[in-house]
């Protein structure tokens, strides 16, 4: 029933609408705080334009956390799932660029190309749509050479929370939970040649995983 309601554009958006609903009245209820709150602010301030960076199983929040002031823009397949989740993530003032990292990556790197040369940011989750799980997949770093953007990894934790039994193992806030959300720092590429790509994509996952495993640890470690 559900596949048959998204295939029609009313019950497609209504479903995305509701999807966005849902997550908005389960992130308000998250106390959430930046890490190094005055340093994110200025970098957010002084950017023309970003690839902003995160694992697929940090996607539910990362609408919310993206600082609504500047303009942020996502690849979205034109399939009924894309479209859907076109409807969920513009609850949040999140754009869409149309295209396929599957069937013709080619054409959805150019336009997000487009949004970059304008001075907005993209986002990109490196080991999505389908994994494999915190792997990166060249995309982020290839854009980056191509639009002469920093790529800027991103991410949050909670102190409790739910894991989906999909591929990415996708975490869900509890409600009311602690949340502590992270701007890393800029990654430039745009001088390096197509022969330092895939060195380049190997740093990015490291660093993602690398931040990704500091900010879990927020809620682990003991304050020093």
């Amino acid at each position: 029933m559900i596949k048959k309601l998204i295939r029609s554009p009313f019950g497609n958006a209504l479903v995305g609408w509701t999807i966005g609903s849902i997550i908005a009245l389960l992130m308000v209820t998250v106390r959430w705080r930046t890490v190094d709150q005055e340093k994110s602010d200025q970098f957010m301030a002084s950017q023309n334009g970003i690839i902003m960076v995160f694992w697929h199983e940090r996607v539910m929040a990362m609408p919310w956390l993206w600082p609504s002031a500047f303009a942020l823009h996502a690849l979205q397949s034109p399939h009924p799932d894309g479209r859907m989740m076109s409807h969920a993530i513009g609850c949040f003032g999140v754009k869409t660029v149309w295209g396929s990292s599957n069937r013709n990556p080619l054409s959805g790197l150019r336009g997000l190309k487009r949004v970059l040369d304008r001075g907005e940011s993209v986002a990109i989750t490196p080991d999505g749509p389908r994994g494999p799980a915190r792997k990166s997949a060249l995309g982020p770093v290839a854009i980056a050479q191509m639009a002469g953007k920093p790529i800027v990894p991103m991410c949050w934790s909670v102190d409790r929370y739910w894991r989906a039994t999909g591929w990415d193992r996708l975490i869900i806030p509890k409600p009311f939970a602690r949340g502590r959300f992270i701007i890393g720092d800029p990654i430039y590429l745009d001088d390096i040649s197509k022969d330092q790509l895939e060195t380049a994509r190997q740093q990015l996952e490291d660093a993602l995983n690398a931040q990704a495993d500091a900010v879990d640890r927020l809620f682990i470690e003991p304050p020093q």
